[in-house]
C-alpha cells in the first residue's frame, strides 16, 4: 500500500498504517550491516541492559540521510502535518536477546505537555523495520485509536495490554505512527537483535529533541530538502530591544 490517501485514512482511524517494501529487502540488509557496525563501536553498558540507540545517523553514513529523505515519508508527512515539517530526532534502536523492558508511552511533543492535547496532529513517527518484526523479537506493542485518547497511557505502564496489538511485518517495510499513539518495546525471547530506525517528525514552531542544526553543519552541500529538515528555516529566539 504505497496510496497516500489510504495510509493517511489508516493513520486517522487507527493511529498508525504498516506499509510493506518500502524499500527492497537488500537495502533493508545493508541499513542493518551498517548499522550493527555502528552498534559493534559504540557499544555501551545500555547495551548490557537489553538495548542500544544510535543517534547522529545522518552524519555517519549517507545511507541513513537517504531514509530520512524518502518521498514517500516525506509525502505522507507533509501531508498530515504540513509542507514546513522538520526532524524532531533520527535514531537506530536495537533490542537485544533477553530483552524484556515494557514501558507504554507517546511521543514527543506530546508527553512534553499536560493533557488534555489538542486535536489534530502535532507529530509523526516512523519506524523502519530493517529486521523482520515478529512476536517473539521486540516488534513494537501499540494500542489501535490510542492516538484520539488526548493523554498518556494509565498506570500500570510496564505491563502488557489486552487491547494492545503487536506489530509484525518483513524488513523493509515501515510504521507511520500518530505522536499521540501510546506503544511500547516489547520483549526479544529470540536468539537475534531485532532493529529499526525512528524518525520522528514535526511541525516547525516545535523545538526538535535531537540538536539537527549542529548535524546540520557537518553536512557538505546539503538539499533544501536536508535543510529544512534539520530547522535552517526554522525561528531563532532573539532579544528584543534594548
Amino acid at each position: 500500500m504505497n496510496n497516500v490517501k489510504d495510509i493517511l485514512r489508516q493513520i486517522d482511524k487507527f493511529g498508525y498504517c504498516i506499509v510493506p517494501d518500502v524499500i527492497e529487502t537488500a537495502k533493508a540488509d545493508r541499513a542493518r550491516g551498517i548499522l550493527h557496525d555502528l552498534l559493534a563501536a559504540e557499544r555501551t553498558h545500555e547495551a548490557g541492559q537489553g538495548s542500544q540507540r544510535v543517534g547522529r545517523l545522518l552524519v555517519k553514513h549517507p545511507i541513513f540521510l537517504e531514509l530520512l529523505c524518502h518521498p514517500l515519508v516525506i509525502e505522507v508527512w507533509q501531508r498530515l502535518l504540513g509542507p514546513d515539517i522538520i526532524c524532531s530526532s533520527w535514531s537506530a534502536n536495537t533490542v537485544y536477546p533477553g530483552h524484556e523492558q515494557f514501558g507504554w508511552h507517546v511521543d514527543y511533543p506530546y508527553w512534553s505537555k499536560q493533557p488534555p492535547w489538542p486535536a489534530g496532529h502535532l507529530a509523526g513517527q516512523t519506524v523502519w523495520m530493517l529486521d523482520d518484526f515478529t512476536e517473539n523479537n521486540g516488534a513494537t506493542g501499540i494500542v489501535p485509536g490510542s492516538h484520539v485518547a488526548g493523554h498518556p497511557p494509565e498506570e500500570p505502564r510496564n505491563l502488557w495490554r489486552e487491547d494492545g496489538k503487536v506489530l509484525t511485518g518483513a524488513r523493509g517495510s515501515v510504521v507511520f505512527g500518530h505522536g499521540a499513539w501510546w506503544h511500547t518495546a516489547r520483549p526479544n525471547r529470540t536468539a537475534e537483535s531485532r532493529s529499526c530506525l525512528l524518525g520522528m517528525y514535526i511541525m516547525p514552531w516545535f523545538l526538535p529533541q535531537e540538536d539537527m542544526g549542529a548535524q546540520l553543519t557537518e553536512l557538505e552541500q546539503p538539499s533544501e530538502l536536508v535543510q529544512q529538515l534539520l530547522g535552517a528555516g526554522q525561528h531563532r529566539p532573539r532579544t528584543v530591544g534594548g
